[in-house]
Order: structure tokens, then C-alpha cells, then sequence
């Protein structure tokens, strides 16, 4: 990693892993304005040009508990689609804050001084898991702490860090809330703003996903019209096909109403670098006081301001239409972090890409001989029908080229089959040789196809979300029936079937 301007700790990996799963993350603020007598547990939800900055309002400690043992508290929850398919891998609890000291005001002059000058330790806070009902004490990692450092010292900014893997892991059913609590913040004004958060990072596995490239890099940056720079290095893009990849990432102190923050991604085969946006993110005020998940407001929190005043988390698909940002074969990204106007601290960023297990290298002689998990070939009205596919065991020399006659398979007459809709995916008639539940099978078994020649590829079927590989395809049925007729032209002697596709 190489950066410059105020890159207060060096952005380095905490966590990299190849898992079939995938990544997510839930957050929220933990201190918020407090109008009059009115309670800061308010969601604050102005979002347009008349929302205020968090230093032109008196700021306050949330507390949604009723428990006297803490004095801040907030809550989110993760809600993981089929959790019983899945297996925590990782889980790594972030906090954030400007602590300047415990309590600050703006005098008449403006300028703003201390009304209580103690400050407290930053790294020990509480947690409770779903499903409990006391909390845990955990202590964290200080990754960076501001007080009294140059440049940071005005509203001294900190992150801590602490790895809980080993208590989520624990949990029967990991969904549900989790409920952050004392995590320290300067009350009331502040020069710069106070703002203040927590971000709870998921790892998790399932078999039923494809596989992906899991990295996540921790420090500490005060983004100004310097750039910082993290690159991220260790993975490979899948050698065809479309490359899916999110970025994730927490900061500090992104104001809504203060513009010129920006985020851009560039891999090292590519000429320009391509600005990070989303409906709820623009590009040039990418920071801005919002909690995101898949373009939209995550809301499944206490409470759930869209304006967190200072707190920024989000997790964004990046748009690769035709592989145009992270192309096939790729294995470096570099993510920039720049601001015009706005500073803000960058603490937390993390990326998942779709592609190859650089520990598990792909070679032919492995291929032939060890048997993998396939799908059994079938027709399309039976994959339509079926719940599951049925898989079984067989070894890829099966499809193994040769010349002989006697070794060609006997084709059953094709019939037209009903039309299919699979997103990205050309209209056509496709010779479908084999179907795939596991991604990492369907990469081998193209593999070995293309060094046989043959010029494979594969489409997710979204009713059942498993790989179909197919060897050709064409635009005509009388062209897909005479090809599959010949074997490929005497190239191919495995099973195959003819699905057609139809979007509208």
C-alpha cells in the first residue's frame, strides 16, 4: 500500500481468504444531535440542502438501552438469507470517533474550547450478541489515535479495532441484533464536528456460492486533495466470463452537504480510473453521512438515521458492464481515496472479487485423473421440474477427445425446448455439456475443455442458481441441432443437451 498527505497509519491486510461465500457488513452512529429536551435516539432525517453540519449542532451520546452500565448504545441487524447453509469465517468490529476531550462549546467569538477537559481510554467498549441478554466487555486495537497529534489534533479523531470471530462463531444463529455499546465521543461542539460509529465486518461461508476472493485492509487516513492509494493484490478473475466484485468501507467524519469527496477504483491493465457511485452516493460527495448496503439505506437499526451526521459504512456492487472496470485474468486493483472540499478519515476497506483459489492451481494432469463433484447432465424440462439437481461422481476423461468411431456418443434426437430467460446472456441455442452447483467445478471443467480446444463458457441459471457450461452456441436451431448431431464436429463425445434462451 502507498499513499500520501495525512496517512496517519499505513493501510495494511487484517483479513484475505478464498471462500465460496461472500462478505457483508452492518453499522451504525453512536452519537447524534440533541434538539432542546428531545433525545438524540431521534433519527435524524433531513437529507437535502437544509440539513445541518454535526458542528453546528450540540451532540449527544445515544443510549437505547435501559441498562445503567452504559452510557452509549446502539443497535443493528444482520439478517443472512438461508443462515442454516452458512459458517462464520470472520468477524471483525470496528469503532470510530473525534475525541478531542469529554465535553466541548463554541463561545460567542466561535471559537470552540472544552467545558470538561478529561478524556477516557478509547479501546474497551461492550457488545451484545443476538439472542443474549447481558454484555461482553471486549478490548480492541488501537489503530490510530489523533490527541494531540499535528494535523489531527483539532477534533482528534481515533479507530480501534477488534477481532470477535471467535463470538459470533460461537452463536447458534448468528442473525439478529447486535447492540454496540460505550464508545467514547466528545460531547456537545467540536471544531470539525463531532461524529462517531461502529462497523461490524462478516465473513461467512456456503457451499452453494461461488467463490471469491475476500480482502480487507485496516489504518488511518485524513483524506485531503492528496490522494491515498490501497491496492489490493492476491486474487485472479475468473479467465471468462462476467467478473463480479463489491467494494466495503467505513469513515469518519463525511459531512452531507459538504461536497469533493470521491473514491475511485483502476485495475493495472486499465487506462483510466473509474469513479465509485451509487443512487445514494454521488460521485463527487461519495462520503456523506450515509450507511448503505446494495444501494440502499440500511435501515435495520437503532435507530436509523439517513443522515448520521459525520458516519460513513457501505457496501456497493461495483458496475463492470462487459468487464470494462475489473476485466478477466485480473489481479490488482487499486482504490483512491481523494478529497476537493471535505475531509474525512478512512479507517476501513475491504473487497470481494469472483475468481479462481490462488492456492489451488488448475493443471491438467490433476484434472484428467482425480474425480470431481458433477452435475449429471440432464435435459432442460427436468432441471425446470426438479427442486435439486441430482450430482454425482465422475472423472473429466470421460470427455476426453478422441477419434475413434466406436467412442462418439449416441445422440438422442433434439427436440426444441421451452424458452429460458437468463439475464446477460444472448438469445440463442446453446449446447449445454454439463451443469454445476459448485463454481470452482464448472472453472475446471471449462478448463479442460479449452485445452482440448474447445471454446467453453458457462451461465448462471437464476431458478436454481447453478453453472451451466456450454460448448457453442447459435443463433439458429437448425445450425445447434446439426452441431450437436456431429459431435461438434467430431470434437466433443460427451453428453450434451440444447437449452434455449429467450429474454425479452
Amino acid at each position: 500500500m502507498h499513499g500520501f498527505a495525512q496517512l496517519a497509519k499505513p493501510f495494511e491486510i487484517r483479513y484475505q481468504n478464498y471462500v465460496n461465500g461472500d462478505i457483508t457488513l452492518i453499522a451504525n452512529q453512536i452519537v447524534n444531535r440533541k434538539e432542546g429536551n428531545s433525545s438524540a435516539n431521534i433519527p435524524y432525517n433531513i437529507t437535502d440542502r437544509s440539513a445541518k453540519l454535526n458542528d453546528e449542532w450540540f451532540m449527544d451520546y445515544i443510549d437505547i438501552d435501559d441498562d445503567p452500565t452504559t452510557f452509549s448504545s446502539s443497535s443493528a441487524d444482520l439478517n443472512l438469507e438461508n443462515v442454516t447453509s452458512k459458517k462464520i469465517k470472520y468477524a471483525g468490529l470496528y469503532w470510530s470517533a473525534t475525541y478531542k476531550y469529554e465535553k466541548g462549546k463554541q463561545k460567542k467569538n466561535k471559537k470552540f474550547v472544552a467545558s470538561n477537559k478529561k478524556r477516557f481510554n478509547i479501546d474497551v467498549i461492550k457488545i451484545k450478541l443476538p439472542g443474549e441478554k447481558n454484555y461482553q466487555e471486549i478490548s480492541g486495537e488501537i489503530l490510530y489515535d489523533g490527541h494531540e497529534k499535528e494535523g489531527f489534533s483539532e477534533n482528534a479523531p481515533y479507530a480501534v479495532y477488534a477481532d470477535v470471530t471467535d463470538k459470533v462463531a460461537q452463536l447458534k444463529n448468528p442473525n439478529g441484533t447486535y447492540t454496540i455499546a460505550n464508545i467514547k465521543a466528545t460531547l456537545g461542539t467540536l471544531s470539525g464536528g463531532v461524529s462517531g460509529g461502529w462497523t461490524l465486518v462478516i465473513v461467512y461461508e456456503d457451499k452453494n456460492l461461488s467463490g471469491k476472493q475476500i480482502t480487507s485492509y485496516d489504518g488511518f487516513a485524513g483524506v485531503t486533495n492528496k490522494s491515498t492509494v490501497i491496492d489490493f493484490v492476491g486474487f485472479e478473475t475468473l479467465p471468462e466470463g462476467e467478473v463480479k466484485a463489491k467494494i466495503l468501507g467505513s469513515a469518519l467524519e463525511g459531512d452531507q452537504n459538504l461536497k469533493g469527496d470521491e473514491l475511485f477504483i483502476k485495475t493495472k491493465s486499465s487506462q483510466n480510473e473509474v469513479p465509485i457511485e451509487e443512487p445514494l452516493r454521488d460521485k463527487n460527495n461519495f462520503f456523506n453521512s450515509s450507511i448503505t448496503i446494495n444501494q440502499a439505506n440500511f435501515n435495520k437499526r437503532n435507530p436509523n438515521s439517513s443522515n448520521t451526521l459525520g458516519y460513513d459504512a457501505f457496501l456497493i456492487p461495483i458496475k463492470n458492464n462487459d468487464n470494462s472496470v475489473i476485466a478477466n485474468n485480473t489481479n490488482e486493483v487499486s482504490v483512491r481515496l481523494k478529497s476537493t472540499g471535505d475531509r474525512y478519515f478512512m479507517f476501513f476497506c475491504a473487497l470481494s472479487v469472483e475468481g479462481i483459489d490462488p492456492s489451488k492451481p488448475v493443471e491438467q494432469e490433476t484434472i484428467v485423473e482425480s474425480k470431481v463433484e458433477l452435475a449429471e447432465p440432464i435435459r432442460e424440462s427436468t432441471v425446470e421440474k426438479s427442486k435439486e439437481l441430482k450430482l454425482t461422481e465422475v472423472t473429466t476423461n470421460q470427455i476426453k477427445k478422441s477419434s475413434s468411431t466406436e467412442a462418439k456418443s449416441k445422440r438422442v434426437e433434439p427436440k426444441q425446448s421451452d424458452k429460458v430467460t437468463i439475464p446477460n446472456a444472448k438469445d440463442g441455442f446453446y449446447l449445454i455439456a454439463n451443469v454445476f452447483r459448485v463454481h470452482s467445478n464448472a472453472v475446471n471443467f471449462i478448463q479442460k475443455l479449452k485445452k482440448m480446444g474447445i471454446e467453453a463458457n458457462y451461465f448462471i441459471n437464476p431458478k436454481n442458481n447453478y453453472r451451466y457450461v456450454y460448448v457453442s452456441s447459435f443463433s439458429n436451431w437448425n445450425e445447434a441441432k446439426e452441431h450437436y448431431n456431429s459431435d461438434l464436429n467430431n470434437t466433443y463425445f460427451g453428453d450434451m443437451w440444447i437449452m434455449t434462451i429467450k429474454n425479452e
